[in-house]
């Protein structure tokens, strides 16, 4: 039997402690699934004023672990601890949460948005490098970071840290290289590194310096949230101009494709949804849909086809083709549920939309798995109409419910949805639609034929939400392709 890995898993969001989308989620569940799979693991993110609520809200408590940790930022030191988030929901032997705790940068209001983040995040990760091996009893195998708040921690260990844990690998994961952590370049000094760091063979990046950049050159291997994904960003349109550095390195470039816990995300046993159903029996998702509808003020046995969105309303997520497109399906007599936060135009379209069509549209402008989990299991359809797309959790989510997805065909979307036609259908593979331009006239070509087959083809239509339902999105999968991925990791980092 191969020997267990120490690994510690540094992200800036863990759901539900904090979380903005995709990123919390994941790690939420990968540790508990990598745990499984052979890794001695714990999670650390930083101590937010918002998470010391959270904990408190859920009747979890934070307990001071003794591990105390001394971070120089510019000329300034900074005292911290780490805390252990303790009596969380959830079963006894999940790995453990710890919050690192710097009051000074992260008692604040919000996660993100503050002039100082390169000093809050290059601080978190730091103090993750002192505390996370007396956490764990001993020198880690692996340090797995996410995204650029943790993007440092490769830098560190491949260079200023080197020294102090010479045989700990770093894998860094990227779930969205449209944030890469650019900032000035004096916010080198604040976080730690000398100027010969400011190379554009390391983390220089149009006059900027990009922590994102730096975790890419150093970490031993890098992954992505999809196979698609990974090689999309090695191209100039998917690449947000690090598609050369990235071909540079893609002999240590992989793709995995993210995972669905099944204990939060099943319908068969969730107790937010009205009724209970599984892919062998669907009539408890009309409990749900009555349940949905009249959340949103709306008639509960109009039989006319409702479309879905949980989303960050954001350009990245293609909504304003929705919004584009409100008058063309009102017309078609589909009602549009949104649910989510964003961008602040983006918002107020939607509600001008409510406003002219207040008979199809609904919006809830919050983050809220609660009404979340009601929409996916009431919902027809759900739109992923993404310009591009990572992984993307909202269609997988979907199909889990019995909800049929229609996505632009990029990145994960390309990877979990299958576009029916008669050949997918015959071969039991369809499980939802998907077009290529990402504009409004392929966004309605899309749900046209969404459209054709829920109000011609019934059984049709009943194939796909068994096929979807029936997809294997467990995190099994992805787990033990990231164990493969730390041990191979490790093998780099101490190849003579």
């Amino acid at each position: 039997m191969a020997e267990r890995l120490r690994v510690a898993f540094a992200a800036s969001e863990v759901s539900p402690w904090a979380s903005t989308g995709g990123l919390g989620e994941v790690a939420a569940a990968l540790p508990g699934a990598l745990a499984a799979a052979g890794c001695d693991i714990a999670t650390f993110l930083p101590c937010y004023r918002s998470l010391r609520a959270k904990v408190y809200e859920r009747g979890a408590r934070l307990v001071d672990t003794g591990i105390g940790t001394r971070v120089p930022v510019g000329p300034h030191w900074l005292e911290g601890r780490l805390l252990r988030i303790d009596g969380a929901p959830g079963p006894a032997s999940a790995p453990p949460v710890y919050a690192v705790d710097f009051p000074h940068l992260f008692d604040r209001e919000g996660i993100y948005g503050h002039s100082d983040d390169p000093a809050r995040f290059a601080t978190f990760c730091r103090g993750v490098l002192d505390c996370a091996p007396r956490a764990l009893g001993g020198a880690l195998d692996v340090i797995h970071a996410h995204d650029w708040h943790a993007a440092l921690l490769p830098v560190y260990l491949s260079g200023p840290y080197a020294h102090l844990q010479p045989h700990t690998a770093s894998v860094l994961t990227i779930h969205n290289l449209g944030y890469p952590g650019a900032f000035a370049a004096s916010e080198l000094h604040v976080a730690g590194l000398g100027p010969e760091w400011l190379h554009f063979e390391r983390m220089e990046f149009h006059g900027y310096v990009s922590f994102l950049k730096g975790g890419i050159v150093c970490a031993d291997v890098v992954t992505t949230v999809s196979p698609r994904y990974a090689a999309e960003i090695q191209t100039s349109e998917f690449g947000e101009h690090l598609d050369g550095l990235l071909r540079a390195n893609s002999d240590k470039l992989i793709g995995i494709l993210n995972g669905v816990d099944g204990s939060v995300w099943n319908p068969k046993t969730d107790p937010l949804i009205a009724g209970r159903y599984d892919a062998t029996d669907l009539t408890g998702r009309a409990e749900c849909r009555r349940q949905m509808l009249e959340f949103a003020r709306m008639d509960p046995a109009d039989p006319r086809p409702v479309f879905g969105i949980v989303s960050r309303i954001v350009h990245q997520k293609g909504l304003d083709l929705v919004a584009e497109l409100v008058p063309w399906l009102a017309a078609r007599g589909v009602r549009v549920l949104l649910l989510g936060t964003g961008e602040k135009a983006l918002q107020e379209w939607f509600q001008e939309r409510e406003r002219q069509f207040p008979h199809h549209v609904r919006v809830q402008l919050e983050h809220s798995p609660r009404l979340a989990h009601i929409l996916n299991a009431g919902a027809d359809a759900v739109l992923v109409p993404s310009r591009y797309e990572p992984c993307g959790l909202a269609q997988m989510y979907a199909m889990r419910y019995g909800a049929v997805p229609i996505v632009r065909d990029v990145g994960g979307l390309h990877d979990t949805v299958v576009h029916a036609t008669n050949e997918t259908l015959a071969a039991g593979t369809a499980t939802g639609f998907s077009f290529r331009h990402a504009d409004a006239g392929g966004l309605a070509w899309a749900c046209n034929e969404a459209l054709k087959m829920f109000c011609t083809r019934p059984a049709d239509w009943a194939r796909l939400q068994h096929n979807g339902m029936t997809r294997d999105f467990s995190w099994d999968t992805s787990a033990a392709r990231y164990l493969a991925t730390y041990r191979h990791a490790v093998a780099r980092r101490r190849r003579p």
